[in-house]
């Protein structure tokens, strides 16, 4: 008995939505193999970013330095960096403002002038401003960062002072995207162009 000519068409669709079933079914079983490869080399090569972080960290703590030269123990804590996989490079550091203004390398002594609240607040805005050119100019030094990645530095400001004056105790986070250092780097001109897209927080 002979097909009709419908009969005939229906066969053919079943062929091709078979063939092609199986010609799907093959690409997703060879998708590993394939695709496998990139994969492993999107992994963090964690000793470059080490080799990163001590630069980095180097540059941090001579601009922290130069800022309290003549308060040696105002830094309680040197700046010390992370590499965190998704985020990018995390910097912390501490700093005893009320020693920073005070200068007192033997402890906590009282000196000449009352420190006021203003004091404390202009030596921090000024670190703040040295941290955020620091970002803009060491941009390049960061290369194993990826362009999506951050660089954060979290700057903690303790304040011991005597328990009758104004405490000024703050936490500073600064974080730029590694595309906008790689487009903002070294160009003075268009830092206010560069805070704006930074990602600044005070608390």
């Amino acid at each position: 008995m002979r097909e009709s000519g419908l009969g005939k068409m229906a066969t053919k669709k079943r062929h091709t939505a078979g063939l092609v079933l199986f010609v799907m079914f093959g690409l997703l079983l060879a998708a590993p193999a394939r695709f496998g490869k990139p994969e492993e080399s999107a992994k963090p090569d964690f000793a470059a970013a080490r080799r990163d972080i001590l630069q980095f960290e180097a540059a941090m703590n001579a601009t922290i330095n130069s800022s309290f030269s003549s308060s040696p123990f105002a830094v309680v804590n040197k700046a010390k960096g992370a590499y965190l996989e998704g985020h990018g490079f995390v910097f912390s550091f501490l700093i005893n403002i009320h020693r920073a203004v005070k200068n007192t390398p033997f402890g906590v002594v009282r000196v000449g002038a009352t420190v006021t609240q203003e004091m404390k607040r202009q030596r921090i805005e000024e670190l703040k401003e040295k941290l955020i050119r620091l970002l803009q100019d060491n941009g390049e030094t960061l290369r194993m960062l990826r362009k999506e990645e951050y660089v954060t530095i979290i700057a903690y400001m303790e304040d011991r002072n005597f328990p009758d004056e104004p405490n000024e105790n703050k936490t500073i986070v600064l974080s730029a995207l590694k595309k906008d250092l790689d487009e903002f780097g070294h160009q003075s001109d268009r830092l206010k162009e560069f805070k704006l897209r930074m990602k600044i927080v005070e608390y």
